[in-house]
């Protein structure tokens, strides 16, 4: 259990003198921490991760190697709500519980551009016209469960849309060009093989009249 030093206050101005420091009750409030304290247990993390969410995001480049982080800022999305014919007993029909989520894909800086065009080739049947992706849920009777749904797709297809062709390395190129090369030789042994075959066959030996 923490326990104040030796201490002696003085009235009016409620100061503490320990080890010939001074500091007031604030002061030391505002400096203690307990062993338990989130900071002493986890030393590496971040605790003011919730400061600044502006920060994730972020104006891509065209360049290849920008990476998509996961993460959606909602207020750049239109969101609506609307009456649900799904699962919902009492509540269908009466409860705009359906979600649609939209938003332009062009201009969604948040997503860097290599990957806006892929995501346009891949999911072309979900972009209208004007060049909206549209996402709807109405698989709960919950409007935030629709709408977490929604987010949640649109969060895969950006990761869908982010996967690379694999590259080989040299060493596996240079193996697969062997092995074709062995290959090939196969098939031209075999052929000349049968070759020599047809034209044996059709040569007449020395005992024939």
């Amino acid at each position: 259990m923490f326990r104040l030093p030796r201490t002696l206050i003085i009235a009016g101005t409620k100061r503490i003198f320990s080890n010939n420091h001074t500091k007031t009750f604030k002061q030391l409030a505002l400096g203690y921490k307990s062993q338990y304290n989130v900071d002493n247990i986890y030393t590496k993390s971040n605790t003011d991760f919730l400061s600044d969410l502006s920060k994730h995001i972020t104006k891509f480049s065209s360049a290849n190697n920008e990476e998509f982080s996961g993460y959606i800022p909602t207020d750049q999305l239109t969101i609506s709500y609307s009456r649900s014919s799904g699962p919902g007993g009492q509540h269908v029909n009466k409860v705009n519980t359906k979600v649609e989520i939209r938003f332009h894909v062009e201009s969604a800086e948040w997503i860097p551009q290599w990957v806006r065009d892929k995501l346009v080739q891949k999911e072309q049947n979900n972009i209208n016209k004007e060049g909206f992706l549209i996402i709807t849920s109405d698989r709960s009777r919950k409007q935030m469960l629709n709408q977490a749904d929604c987010l949640d797709k649109l969060r895969t297809m950006i990761f869908n849309s982010c996967q690379k062709p694999y590259e080989p390395t040299e060493e596996e190129i240079r193996i697969k060009n062997k092995r074709i090369a062995k290959a090939q030789r196969e098939i031209l042994r075999k052929k000349r093989e049968h070759s020599l075959k047809k034209q044996n066959r059709s040569s007449p030996s020395f005992g024939d009249s």
